[in-house]
């Protein structure tokens, strides 16, 4: 499958002639999943209507924009608005690469009323549109336009482009294999199964619940998030539990957790040739320190990998310097000069983790020698942090100062470090410029609020919806997840489910488990009867701390009619290892000594006794040790959102 950046690109290739059949096609296998797929989306009239209040909307600036009105388009013809035929066909004049393929499509989609539109666009320069075009008139021959087949017909006894195209179109269109039309059919497909999520009902669900019923069906997802969640459950079982999963191979939820709970084990097992990680898992083990700052912790872990390949060395060197590893000066500057402007900029903030003075004279060579590497800013600020007067001054006239590149440097890494509040005032003072970028305005509101300080969030939660994928997105739903409001959770919600950014849901289901809002009712059940063993397990756990055993006795009352024996003595299992035995005492009262259920309580019980996983009483909230935002909620959903006051601090950052 396409994703939705990579079919945005193939819809710019194709309607600008830069992708032909010869050069790369689907498969035949990989298009009859697309169309497989594509029965579960239908479109109805108020699909129509929502896509064309879109469109009616300021015009596209952005790549996001243009992907939205692109399938905006496309919903109008799957919903059958007749009436927005010059709409549709105005497109094709004046619109992107991407609106006049998807305005072909919908063409096509609107049938007999849309035919007179494709003869008029035949009449017109067609190059680089052949496949669209011919695509577009197979779908009008669906309904009975006997002139589309006939026009088709007539175009593919010619011996140019279009005529191999109209063939190829005719075959499609008469259920035979799809020769050379692979690339052009898949973005089709792509572009309704979009439409469909976004205006229309995909398997009988509108919009966010279609999505949210799809990622809820996500293995990856549920675990990503249920390890998330379970840094809180008692270390004894949630260890035993880890170490299992981490048996069974490499997974990137369960390493993120090994690297905050269990560093000890990694370092164990790969000294001892149990654990041999793959670069990819390495650097799944470093973003999750580096992300919740846990270095000084894992300083041997972080040895191993500085040690065990030169690719890791930069990550895991930086990280080790920011432990106040022993790392030499000049093994630093090597890595100023051949890195990147993010490394870069990333090691010169390391200089103010690390505290040491002693830096000071090399960070002003820095800034006084070595201009051509673009560090003025991020060294001024981490002499700051260093407690140097004349940098202090010099970043405050920078900061009042007019929009220079110099004030740019500084502003990214007053962003950047904004976990330090000794650079509150700086952050603060900055914002009440009224020549800041919206991005530096964004970045900073954002930097302060994860990091505890009181700021307006309304701009965070106004920007939000309109932010594309990326690095500042992720920053603004960190921000708002920080100790939220009630208007802070609404924003989260509205946003979820992306189903585009995995991460990013992961990371928004986080915090809205850990609030309890109905947003992720659920979501903890699926992952109970879907998931492998431990998984599900640990998800009982997160059950039973924020319902009780009640919650889990709950879920098998309404168990799914799929269930079998193994799962449900799974889920006892996890009730008498989460709630112990005064959770089995009930079911031993009213189930018989055969009774999945009773068996699997009676052993989790057991096993709670050897390695206490008990939970002795539901918490109102569990904090989390990563990520460290709290989770909790029972499988059903949780209960609705409470009204906020202030928090409890230390939950300013996500993971997953």
């Amino acid at each position: 499958m396409l994703p939705r950046s990579s079919w945005f690109l193939t819809c710019v290739a194709v309607a600008s002639g830069g992708l032909h059949s010869g050069a790369a096609y689907r498969a035949q296998t990989e298009l009859d999943a697309l169309r497989l797929r594509d029965a579960r989306v239908t479109f109805t009239a108020e699909s129509a209507r929502r896509a064309r209040a879109v469109l009616e909307a300021a015009p596209a600036v952005g790549r996001e924009q243009m992907e939205e009105r692109a399938v905006a388009l496309l919903a109008l013809g799957c919903g059958g608005a007749g009436g927005d035929l010059a709409r549709i066909e105005a497109r094709l004049e004046s619109g992107t690469p991407a609106e006049r393929s998807a305005a072909l499509f919908a063409l096509g989609e609107l049938e007999l009323t849309g035919w007179a539109a494709l003869a008029r666009a035949l009449e017109r320069e067609t190059t680089g549109l052949e496949e669209p075009l011919c695509v577009a008139l197979a779908l009008a021959v669906r309904d009975g336009a006997l002139a589309a087949r006939e026009r088709l017909q007539a175009l593919a006894a010619g011996d140019d482009e279009l005529a191999r195209r109209a063939s190829q179109a005719l075959a499609w269109g008469a259920g035979e294999d799809a020769q050379g039309l692979g690339e052009t059919l898949a973005l089709y497909y792509e572009l309704r199964w979009s439409a469909g999520r976004s205006f229309g009902l995909v398997d009988g669900l509108r919009g966010a619940e279609a999505r949210k019923a799809e990622l809820f069906a996500n293995d990856e997802f549920l675990e990503r998030v249920v390890l998330g969640a379970a840094g809180a459950l008692p270390a004894g079982a949630l260890e035993s539990h880890l170490q299992e999963i981490l048996r069974s191979g490499e997974r990137p939820g369960a390493l993120r957790l090994a690297a905050l709970v269990l560093p000890e084990e990694l370092e164990r097992a790969f000294q001892a040739g149990e654990w041999e990680p793959s670069a990819a898992s390495w650097e799944t083990v470093l973003a999750a320190i580096d992300q919740q700052r846990s270095e000084r912790r894992t300083k041997k872990l972080l040895g191993l990998a500085y040690r065990s390949s030169p690719e890791l060395e930069p990550s895991a060197g930086r990280l080790l310097f920011r432990a106040g590893e022993d790392i030499p000066w000049s093994w630093v500057v090597v890595q100023l000069e051949q890195g990147d402007a993010e490394q870069r900029a990333l090691l010169i903030d390391a200089c103010g983790d690390r505290g040491e003075k002693e830096r000071i004279p090399d960070l002003e060579e820095l800034i006084e020698r070595r201009a051509e590497l673009g560090l003025s800013g991020a060294a001024r600020v981490a002499l700051v942090r260093l407690a140097h007067a004349p940098a202090r001054k010099e970043l405050e006239a920078l900061l009042e100062g007019p929009p220079t590149p110099q004030r740019e440097q500084a502003l990214a890494a007053v962003a950047r470090v904004l976990y330090d509040r000794s650079l509150w005032r700086h952050g603060q003072q900055a914002l009440k410029r009224e020549d800041l970028r919206p991005e530096q305005r964004l970045d900073l509101l954002a930097g302060l609020a994860e990091n505890g300080a009181l700021v307006e969030r309304a701009e965070l939660r106004a920007a939000l919806p309109r932010m594309g994928a990326g690095a500042q997105r992720r920053a603004c739903v960190r921000a708002l997840a920080h100790e939220p409001e009630s208007a802070d959770l609404e924003a989260l919600a509205a946003l979820f489910p992306l189903a585009d950014d995995l991460e990013l849901d992961v990371e928004l289901a986080l915090v809205l488990l850990s609030e309890r809002h109905p947003a992720t009712g659920g979501l903890l059940a699926s992952a109970l009867w879907r998931a492998d063993w431990n998984c599900s397990v640990l998800a009982g756990g997160l059950i039973v701390a924020s319902a009780g055993p009640r919650g889990l006795l709950d879920e098998l009352d309404v168990a799914p009619s799929s269930a079998g024996e193994r799962d449900l003595r799974r889920v006892g299992f996890a009730l008498g290892e989460w709630g112990g035995l005064g959770a089995v005492e009930p079911l031993a009262r009213t189930r018989s000594e055969g009774d999945p259920v009773l068996q699997g309580a009676l052993l989790g019980a057991l096993a709670s006794r050897a390695y206490g996983g008990e939970i002795a009483s539901p918490r109102p909230r569990v904090e989390l040790e990563f990520p460290s935002a709290p989770s909790g909620g029972a499988g059903t959903g949780g209960a609705k959102p409470k009204p906020k006051g202030k928090g409890k601090k230390g939950r300013s950052r996500l993971g997953g």
